[in-house]
């Protein structure tokens, strides 16, 4: 008897349940599949100090039990190049459906800083510092990008997300592959 498992979330419930190590594959294939975005995230990033007086910055917190954190917030282009990682996420319960998601995610601080200034909305009644203000004016206008800069360009970079939607789209194929040959189909 012929079993043919349809659909990426029975593919992936199969290997998970029978071969663990296809569907560690599985994550690894995504993350291969996201590092077309990364390195172009990368290349988009500058190699100095996007602000002229960006200097030696740290923000320290302390928390309700009095524990103190400080983060670096100084911009070192190799950190920050560095620290842009594929992130990939599975659906818990492959049974009951749920999306795969790779995304491109910048770890370190300063990197995020750079990537995201000015893209938070006003609230209702509050005006932005001047600080503020002119922080993101001058960031836009040096890079000549808004917020989720490096991003935005990857993404808009049709060849590019083809090319990586496609390889997504092979690791899911070749899951469905493994799981058909676990319950005895051929392929």
């Amino acid at each position: 008897m012929k079993v043919k498992v349809t659909g990426e979330q029975r593919a992936v419930a199969v290997l998970k349940a029978f071969d663990r190590d296809a569907f560690k594959g599985i994550d690894k294939g995504l993350k291969l599949a996201g590092e077309v975005l990364r390195d172009e995230v990368r290349a988009n990033t500058p190699s100095s100090a996007p602000l002229s007086n960006w200097g030696k910055w740290t923000a320290t917190r302390v928390s309700r039990k009095g524990v103190a954190s400080t983060r670096d917030l100084s911009y070192n282009a190799t950190k920050i190049r560095t620290g842009i990682k594929v992130v990939t996420t599975q659906p818990k319960r492959t049974t009951e459906g749920g999306k795969f998601r790779v995304a491109v995610a910048t770890m370190s601080a300063a990197g995020a800083m750079y990537a995201l200034a000015g893209s938070a909305r006003k609230r209702y009644g509050q005006e932005s510092s001047y600080r503020g203000r002119s922080f993101v004016d001058n960031l836009n206008n040096r890079s000549g990008r808004k917020y989720a800069r490096g991003m935005n360009e990857a993404m808009k970079n049709r060849p590019l997300v083809a090319r990586a939607q496609e390889k997504v789209a092979e690791v899911i194929r070749e899951a469905e592959r493994a799981a058909d040959r676990i319950l005895g189909g051929r392929r």
